[in-house]
Parts: structure tokens; C-alpha cells; sequence
């Protein structure tokens, strides 16, 4: 009757050490080593029919008086004003929370020179596959051709 008892405990022994070898209780590779590596981060929502009016443009703020804003609706579509021209254009937020942009709908109408350097600038950050993020509250647009930050209007 021992037999039978120390055959079974020696068998459940053997399968709990080819179970740990599995489960990762095995040879460690060289990567295996050392700290845990971090998790990515977590992918963010882009905040959908929701308008953001430009603040920030490369670094310097915008005039107050100047009116740029940005909104993307439930159908990926985006739209605003430049500040002088209305503009509309396919724009998907993708993967790790970058845009992609397709050609722009605007209207011709011509402004002071300072404020079409405000429309380019603006328009220029959301081409090229730009990344966003949501810092303190604001959007955040960083590309290839500027930096933007706006502010969720009410």
C-alpha cells in the first residue's frame, strides 16, 4: 500500500517541476534579467465632438482676439475656423495618439498678415502625422512642423 502512495507523490513531484519549467521557472534569457520593463502606456481616447480653441502656437501664445479652433466629430471628420477661414478635412486620430489628415476644405478669404501666419501655423501642425495628448486639461498637437496647445472651449 506505500507503494502505490509514494509512486503517486513521487509522479505529482515530477509534474509540479516540468509545470514550473513552463511557467517561466526554467533558464532565463539575457533580456529575462534585471527589473521588470515597464508597461506601455495606455492608449488615450481622442475626445470626439468636443470644440478646442488654439491658446499656443510653436511656443508663443495666440492673441485672445484671434479665434482658432479645432473639433473632430463622431464621423472623423474635423472642422474650425483659423481664425480668418473656416477649414474642414478628414482627420483620424490612429494608433499611439497621432493624426493623420486628409486635404483640406478652406475658404479664400484674406486676413492681416499676422493672423495668416496664425491659419499656416495652424494648419501646418496637423499635417505630417502629428501626436496629441491630453496635458492639465488642454490638447496637445506636436509634429514634425510645430506644437500646438488648445484649450476645450465651453
Amino acid at each position: 500500500m506505500l507503494k502505490p502512495l509514494l509512486a503517486a507523490a513521487l509522479g505529482a513531484a515530477a509534474f509540479c517541476m516540468i509545470g514550473a519549467a513552463f511557467a517561466g521557472g526554467g533558464p532565463q534569457s539575457e533580456e529575462d534579467k534585471g527589473p521588470p520593463k515597464p508597461l506601455p502606456p495606455q492608449q488615450k481616447n481622442f475626445p470626439l465632438d468636443q470644440t478646442w480653441s488654439l491658446r499656443e502656437l510653436n511656443g508663443k501664445p495666440v492673441p485672445s482676439s484671434i479665434d482658432a479652433s479645432l473639433m473632430i466629430d463622431g464621423n472623423l471628420r474635423g472642422s474650425g475656423f483659423t481664425g480668418c477661414n473656416s477649414w474642414s478635412a478628414t482627420l483620424y486620430p490612429v494608433k499611439d495618439q497621432h493624426l493623420l489628415v486628409g486635404p483640406f476644405a478652406l475658404t479664400k478669404k484674406q486676413c492681416p498678415k499676422d493672423v495668416m501666419a496664425i491659419e499656416f501655423g495652424f494648419l501646418s501642425n496637423l499635417t505630417g502625422n502629428p501626436a496629441w495628448d491630453l496635458v492639465n486639461g488642454d490638447l496637445v498637437i506636436k509634429g514634425p512642423r510645430g506644437s500646438m496647445r488648445l484649450a476645450r472651449s465651453l
